[in-house]
């Protein structure tokens, strides 16, 4: 992935919801769309990281706005959009970034169904409901995307729920582009590798709690890639200039 960021005005005119916006690469995305010239809504289950981030984008120049939302309840998926669309005066693209990643070097025989229950919550029932209030925000030239794993989708995951969320998160993407493709909105996954966020750090830290081998760890460590560099694809593909792509974009 590129290290450059988007060019400024790629969003100019566009109005961008971050499902997610409070850290890690929900973030970056945030202060890219705000960059790049675009209003932005901020989503998050943290109400303060999430004013935070629309105050970043208020001080690069965008117009924007913050709303708390629990992404496994319908009602309040659907009140946030309301708000977002309200605050913004409608809807372009909606970038999902939020997740949860838990259960790291677990066996399978050893994950409580209560912890399985809460990722796929969280990372599957969480962008079905967003997809399914997003698509009636969204018309003709609109995109949606989101944002899932190599994890599920080229190889395995640390973690067994979040490797099946991630897999069904790629699946439910597939569909939502088949069915909503030909009334205008593109739709896309994208899978990118191990980035250093917040939410890496501490799924690092829980695999060595569970007897990961430690150098393994370190050796994912050495690797991370740079949440701006998945902002920035994240910002070109809900772009005009992206209109001629399909489907699955996978990075790092």
């Amino acid at each position: 992935m590129s290290h450059d960021t988007p060019p400024a005005g790629l969003l100019a005119g566009r109005r961008v919801v971050v499902v997610g916006g409070a850290s890690g690469i929900g973030l970056a995305t945030v202060r890219a769309a705000a960059a790049a010239g675009a209003d932005v809504a901020v989503l998050d289950a943290d109400a303060d990281g999430a004013r935070a981030a629309a105050a970043l984008a208020r001080a690069a120049g965008a117009r924007a706005c913050a709303q708390w939302v629990d992404v496994t309840a319908e009602a309040e998926v659907a009140a946030a959009f309301d708000a977002a669309a309200d605050e913004l005066g409608g809807i372009d693209a909606v970038l999902h970034v939020a997740g949860v990643m838990r259960g790291q070097g677990l066996d399978v025989r050893d994950v409580p169904v209560e912890l399985w229950e809460r990722v796929i919550a969280v990372n599957l029932t969480g962008p079905f409901l967003v997809a399914k209030h997003a698509a009636r925000r969204l018309g003709d030239g609109g995109v949606l995307v989101l944002v899932g794993s190599k994890a599920g989708v080229q190889s395995g995951s640390g973690s067994v729920p979040y490797g099946a969320s991630k897999g069904g998160l790629h699946g439910l993407s597939l569909t939502l582009a088949r069915q909503l493709g030909p009334q205008g909105i593109r739709v896309h996954a994208l899978c990118p590798g191990d980035i250093d966020t917040p939410l890496m750090r501490r799924s690092l830290d829980e695999a060595r709690a569970n007897g990961t081998d430690g150098g393994r760890v370190a050796a994912i460590e050495a690797a991370l890639g740079r949440p701006e560099d998945v902002a920035s694809v994240l910002v070109l593909l809900a772009s005009p200039v992206s209109a001629g792509l399909a489907g699955t974009v996978c990075t790092g």
